[in-house]
């Protein structure tokens, strides 16, 4: 009985010095700052059959209004475009809800073409978020590590 008691000291003794493989590694922050609209479905966005002017709106699913938002492409005829943030955009392990919509000045509204939602930590690969509707390929967000 004493030889196992010693042996069992000895075996807990060895795994408290031991060096815990693994240890936790922090991942590297995302930052968002530009979105590639690829296609949208043939519509009459305007009244004056003009293209849609195209801006892309992002926030965190818990905010109460949309809290980003690019630069409007006007008038934009011909796909693809970009949509660019003002500024880059540090997005958190939480759910995001991405639209596109067609900008119009005179209407109280914008049109909203798409809307999706995504957690931008757990998703995405090699920089792009994708974008999918329809079994097409609709829009892909970009997004740098730092």
């Amino acid at each position: 009985m004493k030889k196992a008691f010693i042996l069992l000291a000895s075996a807990l003794a060895l795994v408290s010095c031991e060096k815990d493989s693994t240890e936790y590694i922090d991942r590297p922050n995302r930052y968002i700052k530009l979105a590639e609209i690829i296609s949208l479905p043939k519509l009459n966005y305007d009244t004056d059959n003009s293209p849609p002017d195209l801006r892309v709106d992002l926030k965190r699913r818990s905010a109460s209004f949309w809290e980003f938002s690019t630069q409007t492409e006007i008038n934009a005829a011909s796909l693809p475009t970009f949509a660019v943030f003002p500024a880059e955009i540090l997005v958190t392990d939480e759910i995001y809800e991405i639209r596109i919509v067609d900008e119009d000045l005179e209407n109280p509204t914008d049109y909203e073409i798409f809307y999706w939602a995504f957690n931008p930590v757990d998703e995405g690969v090699n920089g792009e978020f994708e974008f999918m509707a329809d079994g097409k390929l609709i829009m892909v967000l970009n997004y740098n590590e730092k």
